[in-house]
């Protein structure tokens, strides 16, 4: 995967309360509580990414689903259903560089509010007709759902 590298305990389950140290141990790298982190491992069989999918789509409302009863094991619609989950997502802002290299030369960043692009540019703040896409350091991006 592009954000979990392989985490020993993949994707194979493992039981209600079982879940892999390490795979806690990155999702806690990521800024996640640990109770969070062995939440998600658990109602996602252990699946790093999935986990990592579930964390973010519900990164607002962590504290209040604490709470809640955890069931012993996922429902075989809720399985499914979380299976079929696919995140969408909006890019929103990236970060671009102008210049020979990191170590010199100028930031640029291009924020998209409202359906419109504004460039920000040191003091400058402009409409941004056509901003650079492709050629962005950083991207930013925002959740909008399932799809």
């Amino acid at each position: 995967s592009l954000f979990f590298p392989s985490a020993g305990g993949g994707g194979g389950g493992g039981g209600a309360g079982a879940v892999s140290a390490e795979a806690v141990e990155m999702l806690m790298a990521m800024g996640f509580q640990k109770k969070h982190a062995e939440k998600a491992l658990r109602q996602t069989s252990n699946d790093l990414e999935r986990a990592g999918d579930w964390l973010l789509s519900r990164a607002d409302m962590l504290d209040s689903m604490e709470d809640e009863p955890e069931a012993s094991a996922p429902a075989a619609d809720s399985s499914a259903e979380m299976q079929d989950y696919k995140p969408q997502y909006e890019l929103v802002g990236m970060i671009s560089h102008i210049g020979g290299n990191t170590g010199s030369g100028h930031y640029l960043c291009h924020i998209k509010k409202e359906g419109r692009w504004t460039i920000f540019n040191d003091r400058k703040v402009a409409v941004s007709e056509d901003p650079p896409l492709e050629m962005a350091y950083l991207y930013l991006y925002k959740s909008v759902g399932p799809a």
